[in-house]
């Protein structure tokens, strides 16, 4: 926790950069909880990023439970109407999705993230080694943490608030992987690429049907290149 309260004079937040998140520049703890809790938007750029560089269809699946989240985010707190700590009782003044603060929607957003690709490393990653898993699973439930630390930390959230919020996540983690585990296996996610408009971009899952390492696609290259320079030979 800050060594700074509320009615402390001596704290005087500014907000980050163009963001609105307020902190302490003066406190190196402060500023790297910001980061952290800018960690759901960094992660939003990845999906957006693999996707458009991949054509894969799964981060479009992920961050589909992540808006599914999102609204249950919003439903849940205008239900629950648990005010934010002191400091922070009048943010977003007006919109009860930003005045209310039970569940963190950071944390929450870090628990489906961490819950999901946590189900992906267990049951998914086949080549991965046991302890390259749990080293994983590790990084994954340590980077939800400390996203809940951060909210705490810079008085958007109380302990509690964020400790819901992750809980909660993690269950909408587990229970979309399922779902979208079955609808794989039925043949629903390859109903959808069957689409026109789906084919038009490209969009495949290669992500589950055909799964490949770096060092898979790249021995699969070096093999390509091989008998490409056998032919040329030839000719």
């Amino acid at each position: 926790m800050p060594t700074y309260f509320p009615s402390d004079i001596k704290y005087n937040p500014i907000p980050f950069n163009h963001t609105y998140i307020l902190y302490d520049p003066k406190d190196i703890i402060s500023m790297i909880s910001v980061h952290l809790s800018l960690l759901p938007i960094y992660t939003m750029v990845f999906y957006t990023s693999w996707f458009l560089i991949t054509r894969e269809i799964e981060p479009v699946i992920v961050v589909g439970g992540h808006l599914i989240g999102e609204i249950l985010n919003k439903i849940v707190k205008k239900l629950i109407k648990q005010p934010r700590p002191e400091f922070h009782k009048d943010f977003g003044s007006g919109s009860y999705s930003l005045t209310y603060g039970m569940p963190s929607a950071h944390s929450q957003f870090m628990g489906f993230f961490a819950a999901y690709f946590i189900c992906i490393f267990l049951f998914k990653m086949n080549h991965f080694s046991a302890i390259q898993k749990y080293l994983g699973c590790g990084i994954l439930i340590s980077s939800g943490l400390l996203v809940a630390f951060s909210r705490v930390y810079l008085l958007y959230h109380t302990i509690q608030q964020v400790l819901v919020g992750v809980m909660f996540g993690a269950l909408l983690g587990l229970v979309y992987f399922v779902i979208i585990s079955i609808a794989r296996d039925v043949g629903f996610i390859d109903f959808i690429i069957s689409w026109p408009f789906v084919k038009f971009f490209y969009i495949k899952d290669t992500y589950f049907h055909s799964f490949q390492t770096f060092k898979m696609e790249y021995d699969r290259y070096i093999e390509l290149k091989s008998i490409t320079k056998g032919s040329i030979l030839q000719i």
